[in-house]
């Protein structure tokens, strides 16, 4: 069986009346927004600081600038069109909440994080999105359902 285990990053503004928005960043291979993800770490504290790393380096929010917690686990099955294969995901939800938003995030519409083109989307955008709701329904359905 094709099995991947994906750590998802719920990150919200943790100070604003705007809070029910989520980072996204657009996925070029995939053609999709997307959640900040990264490969699963063998045990949930490695998980947590590679992710808290990689939030940092890739994303450019400093650490002392989020709090992260565990949120949880979900399994799906579905068919990669990316790789055209069916694959099981094992994912665990994390929920980072950002003290101070860098001045570049704008609140509407797209912004770019290094080369990473981003915006803020509504778990209701999200899921009204045709595309991410064929990709990744699963996914925005857990981030419905646990935060």
């Amino acid at each position: 069986m094709n099995r991947r285990a994906s750590s998802l990053i719920a990150v919200k503004d943790g100070m604003d009346a705007l809070s029910n928005r989520y980072l996204t960043y657009y996925d070029e291979q995939w053609n999709c927004w997307f959640l900040p993800n990264h490969r699963s770490f063998d045990s949930y504290e490695e998980d947590k600081r590679k992710l808290s790393s990689y939030l940092s380096s890739e994303f450019k929010i400093p650490s002392d600038d989020f709090q992260m917690r565990f949120v949880g686990t979900a399994t799906s099955t579905k068919f990669s069109t990316a790789h055209n294969e069916e694959r099981t995901y094992d994912y665990r939800l994390y929920l980072a909440s950002v003290i101070r938003i860098p001045d570049a995030w704008d609140a509407e519409g797209e912004f770019a994080i290094e080369s990473k083109k981003c915006k803020w989307m509504t778990v209701d955008e999200m899921l009204n999105d045709r595309k991410i709701y064929a990709i990744n329904h699963d996914v925005i359905q857990m981030l419905k359902d646990l935060i």
